[in-house]
């Protein structure tokens, strides 16, 4: 900014846009993602929160498909593997599943299964969930075959959270069938990953590890 000296007032810069920082390209784009859903967020709607042409976007994310990507790693980065410390490979295997879910649900505008296909931070998560199965004592077969259960459960989870959480009044089917049991969406969720957890272990017996 300048000031013109007639009216003592700020007036903007003429010249080249402030610079930008793939953060903040980021960090517009969930703004309005939590105003709406990150399918109606546009390039030229993230340029024209941050005040820059939408050219000077590109200039730091080539697609809209990239941002989307770059979004949801942003997300999901704070979401910790929990180490073999911190229990048994169930425990360790709930602990994830509940700190991604409750990530994605801080942004209900933000699909995993629309936006985060090439994301980093989801296949970071992925292989800690391998790891967990691996160190939890799964042979390979045992380990990919859970964790593809796990992934399916999460995903219809993840997707029902974004329709309820997003004011649209959730799934009917599934509101309609659960609608009146007692049991609230949290109740519901953990259940669900119980019965998971115990069908894996049911399904392919114990691992053989100590995890």
């Amino acid at each position: 900014m300048s000031v013109d000296e007639a009216s003592g007032t700020e007036v903007p810069r003429r010249g080249r846009p402030p610079s930008l920082t793939r953060d903040e390209i980021v960090e517009a784009a969930l703004k309005l993602t939590d105003e709406s859903s990150l399918d109606e967020v546009s390039m030229r709607a993230v340029a024209g929160e941050l005040g820059v042409p939408v050219m000077t976007i590109y200039n730091y994310v080539a697609s809209k498909e990239v941002l989307n990507e770059l979004v949801v790693d942003h997300v999901l980065h704070p979401v910790e593997v929990p180490s073999p410390e911190t229990g048994s490979w169930d425990e360790r295997m709930r602990a994830l599943q509940r700190a991604a879910r409750r990530a994605m649900r801080r942004h209900p505008g933000l699909s995993f299964s629309r936006h985060g296909s090439g994301s980093h931070e989801a296949a970071r998560l992925a292989e800690g969930a391998m790891s967990i199965l691996r160190e939890g004592g799964f042979a390979a077969t045992q380990a990919a075959t859970a964790f593809a259960t796990l992934f399916t459960f999460m995903l219809g989870q993840v997707e029902l959270d974004v329709l309820a959480d997003s004011g649209a009044g959730g799934e009917a089917t599934f509101e309609s069938v659960t609608t009146g049991i007692g049991l609230n969406r949290d109740q519901l969720f953990e259940t669900g990953l119980d019965a998971v957890i115990a069908g894996i272990t049911a399904t392919m017996g114990a691992p053989t590890g100590r995890g």
